[in-house]
């Protein structure tokens, strides 16, 4: 099969269309109240807290959390994973993130926990990006100013079969890979010319 026959083939299948809340399982993280209690912070065997300043424009979290979350406050908290799909919810609402390390999420984001058929969470996180760039051109002044679930529920995702998610998937991270390496080269460029 030459490389053009590959291309064509990329999408050989009909996507699916289905309304978000029946195809994923998802749910909200958590904290426990109040909020400000030292308690809940740091300490021995604390854990990342992932909360909305901690998702990254580039599908990943920081490297460091802003918080820890203490060994007391974990069973009252939601714990997450490596390697789940993360949205925010609140302030910058539609920032999507695939966690690279095991944390505890806050209520202010969306942890996909789960499909209704095989899914590649790369494919997923650029599905859900999309999705809600879409939604901020349609919401007045372009920015969504909160999310329901059942809004969230309604929204329509397509989707081909798994192993065109993966395709799909690995092409936009090497996309999003080359798209990082010229913005490094273009800033050495500008740093060392000023």
């Amino acid at each position: 099969m030459t490389s053009q026959d590959e291309y064509l083939g990329f999408f050989s299948y009909d996507w699916e269309q289905r309304k978000l809340g029946e195809y994923a399982k998802y749910r909200r993280g958590s904290f426990p109240q109040p909020y400000g209690n030292k308690k809940w912070y740091g300490g021995k065997d604390a854990m990342p807290f992932v909360q909305v300043v901690d998702v990254t424009n580039q599908l990943t979290l920081v490297e460091n959390t802003k918080q820890k979350i203490s060994k007391l406050a974990q069973p009252k908290s939601v714990f997450v994973p490596k390697g789940r799909v993360v949205v925010t919810l609140q302030g910058s609402i539609g920032r999507v993130a695939i966690t690279q390390y095991d944390s505890f999420v806050d209520r202010t984001l969306l942890i996909f926990e789960g499909y209704e058929k095989e899914t590649d969470e790369r494919f997923w996180a650029y599905t859900i990006q999309q999705k809600f760039e879409i939604e901020k051109l349609k919401a007045p002044g372009g920015t969504i100013k909160t999310i329901t679930k059942k809004a969230l529920s309604s929204f329509v995702v397509y989707f081909p079969k798994f192993e065109e998610q993966l395709k799909i998937g690995l092409f936009f991270k090497q996309l999003d890979a080359t798209i990082a390496l010229h913005q490094r080269r273009s800033f050495s460029k500008t740093f060392l010319v000023t």
